[in-house]
């Protein structure tokens, strides 16, 4: 009777183990796609840090007028004394409307897209400027 109890402890603790292991197996398999999923939203973020940081604007008023000045780094990289699409040399006669075009020229530098801007962008931003 002795042997019939300990050989069937041993098939008892045979399936208890097998059960640990598997629960350890999905335990780690959890664990491991926590970690992965928490390293690419920390890598996402950090990119997206790094394009909004790159780039920052100041405006400056200039006697009668505006100008804007978009920083890379620190270093000045684009300074706009005149509104750009319009014609001749028209100047920024707001603090508003130099602020709504920088934004935009720095919205596009931080998609790495050419910062071109159009006439149609100084209409939808409702900037003053003589439409010759």
């Amino acid at each position: 009777m002795l042997i019939i109890l300990h050989y069937s402890d041993f098939y008892f603790n045979k399936y208890i183990m097998k059960k640990i292991y598997s629960y350890i197996g999905v335990f780690m398999l959890i664990l491991t796609l926590t970690i992965f999923f928490l390293y690419i939203k920390n890598t996402n973020n950090k990119s997206k840090a790094t394009n909004q940081s790159l780039y920052s604007l100041k405006v400056i008023e200039n006697k009668d007028s505006w100008i804007y000045e978009i920083y890379k780094n620190d270093t000045m990289f684009i300074r706009q004394e005149y509104i750009p699409s319009a014609k001749g040399k028209q100047s920024f006669k707001t603090k508003e409307d130099a602020k709504k075009i920088g934004n935009l020229v720095v919205s596009k530098l931080s998609k790495n897209v050419f910062p071109v801007i159009s006439k149609n962008d100084l209409i939808n931003n409702n900037i003053n400027f003589e439409n010759k």
